[in-house]
């Protein structure tokens, strides 16, 4: 749980690979490791910016576009 909001991310899955919550419109993509027998996680942020697990990145945060303009 994100302890600025109070609120987990609420996913939509489109198929065992792709998902997109539905209070902020994050898009996450599982994808295998190239190099071992890993998955990783690729997050799209509505900022248009993009994240992923692979190096030990945390999940973003579940921010609304309200939330964002608080926190700047």
């Amino acid at each position: 749980m994100n302890a600025a909001t109070g609120r987990r991310h609420r996913w939509t899955h489109h198929d065992k690979n792709h998902a997109t919550c539905q209070h902020c419109g994050t898009r996450a993509q599982k994808r295998p490791s190239p190099y071992g027998r890993r998955w990783w996680t690729e997050w799209h942020l509505p900022d248009g910016t993009t994240r992923d697990n692979y190096n030990g990145q945390p999940t973003p945060p579940c921010l609304t576009a309200d939330d964002a303009r608080k926190e700047t």
